[in-house]
């Protein structure tokens, strides 16, 4: 409070404000309550709740800041509200506007934003060329919480509330801007709407609130915001609110304030738009050397500039608090000041801004902390996808940073994108079990490192068994059993014993092997002994903490070679064709692609190899050779394509084995035809 003005003033300030308000659309959107956030000036330096901002900082004792004239922006006219609709629904929505800004405020204030600059008639709106522009005097929409008679507009009066009290939860001072050229001229009674929404914010009870009465009163306005008459209307507002209010007004950029704003201001705005860091700096020092500063001495703020870290650093140095003015392209993505407007910190220019910010003014770094949202569970050897959020304790996403995973001494590293998100993929090499999985953040200059930890379960992997052995098999011969075992179906598992069985039951026979390099294992049977006809091979893996336990299976023929001599059908039929081996009437009833067999050939060869797929054979004609019986239920016969007789010598070739499974009534003699039916083949 001013020592120069009474407390008659106050209190007569606030009586009026009382009933001014009760009077006014909006009026009930502001009641009294306590401010945890209360600006106050100590010489030419700034207080927040009794003690100097940023301590310790380049900035200690500055308000940074940021010109957000739209964080509660909306448009009257029917016309050109379209204009500002947000991309994914097309409309323009403006408590969508505020409540996406609101989400912001801890992030601001945890990089060191002190104050904002917030609207009445927001700023300049459109920034896309040539549809959207803002034109010399009047503008076409209408961007104003005044009405043409200075009443205040309820919705405005809302979400100014809302953004003043959520600032002072966060530590940040507003500065309400009340006039913009452009829509100033849509109040007629702009001598009224001051007093109004002084009332407002008196009767509001808000403790850090700053006022700008006019935006650049030199940029156009009408004679009563003109800077020729803002002395007055600064203290009008001043005396309105009973010396409650600390009061200011800006020049355009490079502008410097008058002597008589000065000496009536509490504050000294300074604009730095269009103004090399040498040109600010110089402007700063101008100010400083006037004798109507130098004779009541007070801050010195610049709100509005540009994007320009060296104007931000040059303005600092010199004692004076900066604003950050980025007024974006209205495509939802870059700037704040073109809705609609994202209020993120989502471009590389905003990032180095609130970087800058944290180093001259915030806490040494900003906490941080990872929430993992990836895999839990996972496969031996398979990929598991690893992802984690980084945020900083308002759980604003913190982009463009890598995060480490790490699982049983096995790493993979993921940059977060613009929702703070990183992934990546690790394949564990793990015995089955469960292991802590570690995300962590290194953290850098400006943020504190974090990690969490979660619980991994790593699976046994899936093996896959393929048989590839001998199917048909002779009694008492050797069986040749083979089978690959592979992850997935597809890379070799070496070192596994792999188990193979031959049969089942008390009868069952079984070898073992280890698989190789490839995955391949293989071992043999002598002596074979098991039931005729069809049965199974199976091989089995019983697994281990790597790999899933694996089994396959195949079908089985056993059957038998004749112990002397083989029968002999025509050219190769299909599995299930009934077959004559044995008959004096063989060679009309085989036939055979070489031409007709001999007829005194009954379908027996009295050789004494045993057959094989590509070997000839002969024996003599007739029935000199007596065939053995009984005969095996399943045994193996040679198709021939090619029988023929030289002399008394009968031979032909083997075209293919087969296995025939035997019929009732056969007989040595040729008279009892031996017949059957195809079973198997043995070859090729």
């Amino acid at each position: 409070m001013k020592g120069y003005r009474s407390i008659v003033v106050l209190v007569a300030a606030l009586l009026s404000a009382s009933v001014a308000v009760g009077l006014q659309p909006g009026a009930g959107n502001a009641t009294v309550s306590a401010s945890q956030t209360v600006v106050s000036i100590q010489g030419t330096r700034f207080l927040i709740d009794g003690r100097l901002t940023s301590p310790g900082k380049p900035a200690e004792g500055q308000l940074l800041n940021t010109r957000m004239a739209q964080a509660i922006f909306d448009d009257d006219n029917p016309a050109t509200v379209g204009d500002w609709a947000y991309p994914d629904t097309h409309q323009w929505d403006p408590q969508r506007n505020t409540n996406e800004f609101l989400a912001m405020l801890p992030t601001y204030a945890q990089h060191g934003i002190r104050m904002i600059t917030v609207g009445l008639q927001g700023g300049c709106p459109a920034h896309t060329p040539p549809a959207l522009t803002c034109p010399g005097g009047d503008h076409p929409w209408t961007v104003s919480a005044f009405n043409a008679d200075g009443s205040l507009k309820p919705a405005w009066m809302t979400r100014l509330d809302q953004v003043i009290r959520a600032a002072d939860h966060n530590g940040i001072v507003v500065m309400v801007q009340f006039f913009y050229h452009g829509q100033e001229s849509k109040v007629a009674d702009q001598f009224t709407a001051v007093n109004n929404i002084t009332d407002w914010l008196v009767l509001g009870g808000y403790r850090n609130v700053l006022v700008e009465t006019a935006n650049e009163c030199n940029a156009g306005f009408s004679s009563y915001l003109d800077c020729s008459n803002e002395a007055n209307v600064v203290k009008q507002v001043q005396d309105r609110s009973g010396g409650t209010l600390e009061v200011t007004v800006s020049f355009t950029g490079g502008g410097m304030p008058s002597d008589d704003v000065i000496g009536q201001e509490d504050l000294v705005l300074l604009h730095g738009n269009g103004q090399t860091t040498q040109q600010l700096s110089d402007l700063i020092n101008g100010l400083k050397g006037k004798a109507a500063y130098q004779a009541n001495p007070k801050p010195v703020v610049v709100n509005e500039d540009s994007v320009s870290l060296d104007n931000m650093n040059a303005s600092v140095a010199a004692g004076v608090s900066w604003g950050y003015l980025d007024t974006g392209v209205n495509d939802y993505l870059n700037g704040y000041q073109s809705p609609p407007v994202n209020w993120t910190i989502n471009t590389d220019a905003k990032r180095a801004f609130f970087d800058n910010a944290l180093r001259l003014a915030g806490p040494n770094s900003v906490a941080t902390a990872i929430t993992y949202s990836g895999a839990t569970s996972g496969d031996d050897h398979d990929p598991a996808a690893m992802s984690a959020r980084l945020q900083d304790l308002q759980g604003s996403a913190v982009p463009d940073v890598p995060i480490d995973f790490a699982l049983g001494g096995q790493t993979c590293t993921g940059v977060t994108n613009a929702a703070g998100v990183a992934a990546c993929a690790i394949s564990p090499s793990l015995a089955a079990g469960t292991y802590p999985l570690i995300a962590s953040f290194a953290g850098t200059s400006l943020l504190q490192p974090s990690r969490t930890t979660a619980s991994f379960a790593v699976t046994r992997e899936e093996a896959a068994l393929a048989y590839s052995g001998d199917t048909s098999v002779a009694l008492g011969g050797t069986a040749h059993l083979a089978a690959s075992l592979r992850e997935d179906g597809q890379s070799a598992i070496a070192g596994r014993a792999i188990g193979f069985t031959l049969g089942a039951g008390a009868s069952a026979q079984t070898c073992t092997a280890a698989t190789d390099a490839s995955g391949n294992a293989s071992c043999a049977i002598s002596g074979v002994n098991q039931p005729f006809g069809p049965g199974e091979v199976r091989a089995t893996f019983a697994g281990d903490t790597v790999y899933q336990p694996a089994s396959t299976s195949a079908a089985s023929m056993i059957f038998a070679y004749l112990p002397a001599g083989v029968f002999v059908i025509g050219e190769k039929p299909a599995s299930g064709t009934s077959v004559t081996f044995w008959s004096s009437q063989w060679a009309g009833l085989n036939r055979l692609g070489g031409g007709s067999a001999p007829a005194g050939f009954k379908g027996f060869a009295a050789w004494a190899s045993l057959p094989a797929c590509g070997a000839g054979w002969m024996t003599r004609p007739g029935n000199s050779e007596a065939p053995p019986a009984p005969l095996p239920p399943y045994m193996a016969v040679i198709v021939a394509s090619n029988v023929s007789k030289t002399g008394s010598v009968v031979s032909g070739d083997t075209a293919a084995i087969v296995i025939v499974k035997t019929d009732s009534g056969y007989a040595p003699d040729p008279g009892h035809p031996g017949t059957g039916i195809v079973a198997g083949v043995i070859c090729p």
